[in-house]
């Protein structure tokens, strides 16, 4: 047998690949890092420069849909003598004002106007209380064929084989960041769905020392099935960042970051919202609740944006996520947690509103996910921060068998699906259709193998409709409390809503039930809020919060129940409210007025989504495409002489001899590169972090070993459901000195004072 000497420069090219065949990881990463490095440098501000001069004021104003609004936006600026200087974020009807500060005040000539915040703050809702891990049985997880290898710690997941990992769905984190160059999240980083609206760029890069919370969050959902920490709930989805939570946040960025991109991110991921201190009141102004309206109405294509909130981690101090005027929209989905014996941990707040809960910190044993770094873990993530992208996850499992269900199909889904647990707790109170309610739990926890079991059947719901009643001017004085521990009295008012307004709203059921509120107290937290349904349900709306000594009252505020969904609205509704706490404390209820949401008898005609890829697909980031396969070499094999001959048998031993060599050497120079090349890609989000802050914090970036590859995804994946049990080794789970990170309190000085009460405020 002759071989061809280009049969030998083949064999030889063979031989180098495999032995440098680990580079195509790292040269995909830095072409991929560098590429979306270079896009993010052309990406304009999604907030035009006019909106965030900090010269001026700027004020929002709502124009009536039936007129031309940039016509009326010029009438407008003409009477006022504000410059018109365009639309607020998304929101067609409204147009954004501005004026030099210092400058004349002018009356306003149309209704519908509000300055503009330029800097808020908001809460991210992170690790309360302690934490720890158990290590699941090696039957538990060896039969799965997952090698990430804190798996076995990542007690909330449990798989079933089924061919469902999120494919097709993008989940966008609001919060502080997202380290997209951590080899557990690159592959599912949506470039497109992602803005920094804190540094005005397009990469969410974290670049303070308390920015590993999205991060965190973000590993939960869709961290990669590698051999890096542990997986996502969701690891065949796409995670995008949007960085809103490191600074203070104009009204503009809020309106904007809510509905970015919302045809790329179907869901919203929101560990954040006010203050937990049990004292606060405070929930978006019109324009950004307009937001999520926008969302519901427009996002995915007309589906509908998913917006998923943690309920608050201010239960230690008394709190009720009633008094969050984020979890308590209609338009949101309010997750709560449980600790891995299924029980309420005592920062998880209790509210009508919230829908369901799901796994994170408590009873010594806490979340490993996805950290800071290009191979870094944590086992200390938690709070109700961590149950709600835990939710998004499992959301996300759902859209991507039916990428067709609504904002409002997906709420029943959670509803119908939910699980009951505790079910010793004495909240626990019999609804409609069947179903259980408690305060603490919404409809029970979720599970991620009945919420996409229960998907795959849904039937769209109808159309949404309402009933809003007459406001009642009620001007009843709230009975004071002769003292403490006595019986309370009530001042109630009732409302009645008829069968005629039932068929007019063509209401087949009840969803939501939302109650705003006008009442005047000189000690607001000492006051409990019950709305009585014509069946005898009762929704607490309002607990006693013994922080809240406000003696502001109520100003027209909104609660919320979903303790009534399924109800048939026919009846007499009543509403109490009373002194349940300190005595000789006095109250007005001046009005009230009650708004039932439901599902019609008319149904929802939205667009249909195409379903999504069978995988992950492009990366809409710009993935590193291959090059073209080289031209066919044209050979002339005529005749050789008799020297050719000879030199056909001697050139082959000299290629094999000389291609070891050069494969060896080329090893050692591959190596060598590979070194420098690792060390020059720590440009991760620690380096985003100056150095003298690192000094300062004593913060110390943490490593784990080389990758040694990652495995192909088989047929065989996993939809994961919440585990149902807690069995397994008690005690906190030590991980091993050999796996990824090593973990202790005094180690991580981020998470210093993490067993406070107090939740993380934005510096």
């Amino acid at each position: 047998m002759r071989i061809g000497v280009l049969e030998l420069v083949a064999l030889s090219a063979l031989l180098f690949a495999s032995s440098v065949h680990t580079a195509a990881p790292l040269d995909r990463r830095s072409s991929m890092l560098r590429s979306w490095r270079e896009q993010a440098a052309l990406e304009p501000h999604p907030v035009p420069l006019l909106q965030t001069d900090p010269l001026y004021d700027y004020t929002a104003i709502r124009f009536p849909s039936n007129g031309s609004v940039d016509s009326l936006a010029a009438q407008y600026a003409e009477r006022t003598g504000w410059e018109n200087v365009g639309r607020l974020g998304q929101l067609d009807a409204y147009r954004v004002f501005r004026q030099r500060k210092g400058g004349r005040l002018v009356r306003r000539h149309l209704e519908g106007g509000v300055r503009l915040s330029q800097g808020k703050r908001l809460v991210k809702r992170g690790l309360v209380g302690g934490f720890g891990n158990r290590q699941a049985s090696s039957n538990d997880t060896a039969w799965r064929d997952i090698t990430d290898p804190l798996y076995s710690t990542q007690w909330h997941l449990s798989g079933t084989k089924a061919s469902i990992t999120g494919a097709g769905v993008t989940v966008a984190l609001i919060d502080d960041g997202l380290d997209y160059s951590s080899e557990d999240l690159l592959d599912n980083f949506d470039f497109k769905g992602s803005y920094d609206f804190n540094d005005k760029t397009k990469l969410p890069t974290p670049r303070l020392v308390e920015d590993y919370h999205g991060t965190r969050c973000a590993g939960q959902i869709a961290a990669s099935r590698n051999d890096v920490c542990g997986v996502g709930v969701a690891y065949g989805a796409r995670v995008a960042g949007i960085r809103m939570l490191s600074k203070e946040v104009s009204d503009q960025d809020e309106v904007t970051a809510l509905n970015y991109e919302m045809d790329t991110n179907w869901i919203y991921s929101c560990s954040w919202g006010p203050s937990d201190d049990g004292a606060t009141v405070q929930g978006p102004d019109q324009h950004i609740e307009d937001a999520f309206v926008n969302g519901v109405e427009k996002g995915r294509s007309g589906l509908g944006s998913i917006f998923v909130f943690a309920t608050g981690n201010g239960g230690a101090a008394g709190d009720n996520c009633n008094f969050d005027g984020y979890t308590n929209s209609i338009y949101t989905i309010s997750i709560g947690a449980i600790d891995h014996l299924d029980k309420h941990p005592y920062y998880s707040e209790q509210c009508s509103a919230q829908l369901a809960v799901t796994y994170s910190n408590g009873a010594q044993r806490g979340i490993v996910t996805t950290d800071l770094g290009l191979r870094s873990c944590t086992d200390k993530h938690g709070g109700t921060s961590a149950a709600a992208p835990l939710g998004a996850g499992i959301f996300a499992l759902a859209l991507s068998v039916r990428p067709d269900l609504t904002w409002r199909d997906v709420q029943h889904v959670a509803v119908r699906a939910a699980l009951p647990v505790d079910t010793g707790d004495s909240d626990w109170t019999d609804v409609a259709e069947g179903r259980r309610y408690n305060h603490k739990y919404g409809f029970g926890k979720m599970d991620a193998w009945r919420i996409v079991e229960t998907a795959k059947t849904m039937k769209h719901v109808g159309k949404q409709t309402s009933i809003a009643c007459p406001r009642d001017e009620a001007h009843t004085e709230i009975p004071v409390l002769s003292r403490q521990g006595a019986p309370s009295e009530s001042a109630s008012r009732k409302i009645e809503i008829t069968a005629a307004q039932v068929a007019v709203a063509k209401m087949r059921r009840i969803e939501h039930v939302t109650v705003v509120v006008d009442m005047s107290h000189d000690y607001r937290g000492n006051v409990e809020i019950w709305l009585e349904s014509p069946h005898g349900i009762r929704s607490q709306l309002a607990t006693v919060r013994q922080h809240d000594s406000s003696n502001q009252g109520l100003a027209d505020w909104r609660f919320m129940s979903v303790k009534h969904w399924g109800e048939d609205p026919v009846g007499v509704w009543t509403l109490h409210v009373r002194n349940a706490y300190l005595p000789k404390h006095r109250g007005t209820l001046k009005a009230w007025q009650l708004t039932v949401f439901g599902e019609s008898t008319d149904p929802d005609t939205r667009p249909a989504l195409p379903p999504p890829s069978s995988g992950p697909g492009p990366n809409t980031g710009g993935e590193h495409n291959p090059p073209p396969p080289a031209k066919p070499v044209e050979v002339d094999d005529q005749g050789t002489s008799s020297m050719q001959k000879v030199y056909s048998l001697m050139v082959p031993l000299l290629l094999v001899l000389g291609s070891g060599i050069v494969s060896a050497l080329a090893m050692l120079v591959y190596m060598r590169r590979r070194e420098r090349k690792l060390a020059d890609m720590r440009w991760t989000a620690l380096d985003a972090i100056g150095n003298s802050t690192i000094e300062e914090e004593g913060f110390r970036p943490r490593r784990g070993g080389a990758s040694t590859g990652r495995p192909e995804d088989d047929e065989d994946t996993e939809v994961f459901e919440i585990a149902q049990t807690a069995s397994g080794s008690s005690g906190a789970y030590k991980l091993p000195a050999n796996e990824a990170v090593s973990l202790t309190d005094d180690e991580d000085a981020r998470t210093k004072g993490a067993d406070s009460t107090e939740t993380e405020r934005l510096v």
